[in-house]
């Protein structure tokens, strides 16, 4: 049965997949660098949300300690701003700053990795206990369940990538997050025997669930 480090270190191993293809985009190939970056991001970012949400008020609880958990914690704020500035940033303009910024990127993941997965990992497998086990099937679902995250993508980067999505998977459920209405996809998932749902995000953007049609 796998153990909550081995979940979670299964996250970090995805993440090191990303980490190495967004900077060979950064090393030779700024036109498919924001792809590779908005990959990365929805990975990161999902796996932090699990450890934030889930598992860090779980130890807490349990623990009575908070201390690391608050440091793990500023280490993943650290990392979202960077995120976030290199997504809103034009590398093809200045792609020396661009490079440093995904280099210090980088870098903190490292460490951060490190931390955890050398002292605060095995804190938390001594810790949990009982609960050790839904934890564990919990953070192999988060990395099995990610949303299509194709914000930021130029046209026709979302359509092909979610159409790849469905083609590979046409029974799943896909859920797909967008910063603008895909009006032309609602027909051609319509044509196809999709259904789909849609709803606004509080920070901007589009949830887009996309289902099987009845037959």
């Amino acid at each position: 049965m796998s153990s909550v480090a081995d979940a979670l270190t299964e996250h970090h191993r995805r993440c090191r997949e990303l980490f190495a293809a967004a900077d060979q985009a950064v090393r030779e190939d700024w036109n498919s660098f924001n792809a590779r970056l908005v990959e990365l991001r929805d990975v990161l970012l999902g796996h932090f949300r699990f450890e934030e949400e889930r598992l860090f008020p779980v130890y807490e609880e349990l623990s009575g300690l908070r201390d690391a958990t608050q440091a793990l914690r500023v280490q993943h704020d650290d990392i979202r701003a960077i995120l976030w500035a290199l997504s809103s940033a034009s590398a093809a303009h200045d792609p020396e700053a661009c490079r440093a910024e995904f280099e210090t990127l980088a870098l903190l993941f490292r460490q951060h990795t490190d931390t955890e997965e050398e002292m605060m990992y095995p804190a938390f497998e001594r810790t949990l206990g009982a609960r050790a086990a839904a934890l564990a099937q919990e953070a192999k679902s988060e990395a099995a369940n990610k949303a299509l995250d194709v914000r930021g993508l130029e046209p026709p980067e979302p359509f092909l990538r979610i159409m790849k999505a469905l083609t590979e998977a046409p029974d799943d459920p896909l859920r797909v997050l967008i910063h603008r209405e895909p009006f032309p996809l609602y027909d051609v998932l319509d044509e196809q025997g999709f259904r789909h749902r849609t709803r606004p995000l509080e920070e901007g953007g589009f949830e887009i669930l996309i289902e099987r049609a009845a037959r």
